[in-house]
């Protein structure tokens, strides 16, 4: 099978010795669950055969090793089978040593993941009604991106208190965690709804700062980039350094 190299630091005899049992990643390019496990992967450094996948025709290879069969979804190199995406984020941030990212105590820890519950039980749902309109009813639109501007505002008021004591701008003791790497990718989806009224919303100037940090990012071109979907008869795609 033959294999596209996405980040090649490394030799290319180190690249065929890893590959030869590597972590794979059942992944979908749009997926904000997708974008921050494949984030994560990345930025700790995480080397994995990336599987682009076909909502509407999903491999067998994915249906077999998840009941869930919803992307994001990792094999381990050892046939551990990860289908969470908060949880492939705490896997490859523990594998690679950075576990500051996960609270440097336990209340830093708890409030890391009270952000990341409220963004996926709560900014999701109202999320989801916004920009998917279509799909729910047209008529609660402005609803539903009213309760998420709550949010995002909350949001933007921590980053603002940060901002006054000259720190910089992530949402938790200023230093960068996985509550950052988490949440940005659904930030990223609400302002895609509607991108004029987003970026000309004064009251979240700070969120705004705080999200163009990840979409500047030198690594976000790497995350995005766009993958024909995999079949077992395609070639492998090998992402991360």
């Amino acid at each position: 099978m033959d294999l596209i190299i996405i980040s090649s630091n490394r030799s290319q005899y180190d690249i065929n010795r890893k590959v030869m049992k590597h972590n794979i990643l059942y992944s979908f390019r749009r997926c904000p669950y997708a974008i921050r496990a494949r984030w994560a992967l990345l930025n700790t450094n995480q080397l994995v055969e990336l599987r682009e996948v076909d909502l509407k025709n999903k491999p067998i290879e994915l249906v077999e090793i998840s009941k869930k069969a919803t992307v994001p979804v990792l094999k381990t190199d050892s046939n551990k089978v990860i289908d969470e995406s908060v949880d492939i984020m705490i896997w490859s941030i523990k594998r690679s040593n950075m576990t500051q990212l996960l609270g440097e105590d336990n209340d830093k820890s708890k409030e890391i993941l009270s952000l990341i519950e409220t963004n996926d039980k709560v900014f999701k749902y109202h999320l989801d009604r916004f920009k998917y309109a279509s799909r729910y009813n047209f008529q609660n639109l402005e609803k539903h991106r009213e309760e998420g501007m709550k949010i995002l505002l909350s949001l933007n008021n921590r980053l603002k208190a940060f901002t006054k004591k000259g720190k910089p701008l992530f949402l938790v003791d200023a230093k960068e965690t996985l509550a950052d790497w988490a949440i940005w990718p659904f930030v990223r989806q609400f302002r895609l709804a509607d991108i004029k009224r987003f970026d000309k919303t004064h009251e979240i100037e700070f969120l705004r700062s705080w999200l163009n940090y990840f979409l500047t990012h030198k690594n976000y071109p790497i995350v995005m980039k766009k993958n024909e979907p995999w079949s077992i008869n395609n070639e492998s795609t090998i992402f991360g350094d």
